[in-house]
């Protein structure tokens, strides 16, 4: 079936961008979130994903960060002075972007003519 997602078998559909889930055993239908990896908290939905979604960038030490982009993250907080020093984004200031439960670093806030979120993908469950 077309409409059944590979790992919980529970059907899918896509409304406006937005991904709705039936669950198998209780029959409800539930907006699909993106989730921390290490405490399952949710942090943001896959309908506030924005163009250009995804990007790879190295930062300064050498690390390599494939990054998600949300235009909100409700599940994650800012931590951290906004800073523009060595911003992947010109013109935008970054500050972390930490899970609202746990504390774990997610990726960044970032902040010029609008806001987003980049999320690490590693540390999600999409």
């Amino acid at each position: 079936m077309d409409n059944v997602h590979e790992s919980t078998g529970a059907e899918i559909y896509m409304s406006k961008q937005v991904v709705i889930e039936t669950d198998e055993k209780t029959g409800a239908q539930v907006e699909k979130t993106v989730r921390c990896k290490n405490c399952g908290h949710a942090v943001t939905s896959p309908a506030r994903a924005i163009e250009p979604h995804e990007h790879t960038f190295r930062n300064p030490v050498g690390y390599s960060f494939h990054v998600l982009c949300y235009s909100d993250a409700p599940g994650a907080a800012a931590a951290g002075a906004p800073t523009t020093e060595h911003s992947w984004f010109p013109g935008y200031a970054w500050t972390f972007a930490i899970c609202r439960q746990c504390h774990t670093h997610l990726g960044w806030w970032f902040s010029g003519k609008d806001l987003f979120v980049g999320l690490i993908a590693t540390r999600l469950i999409r």
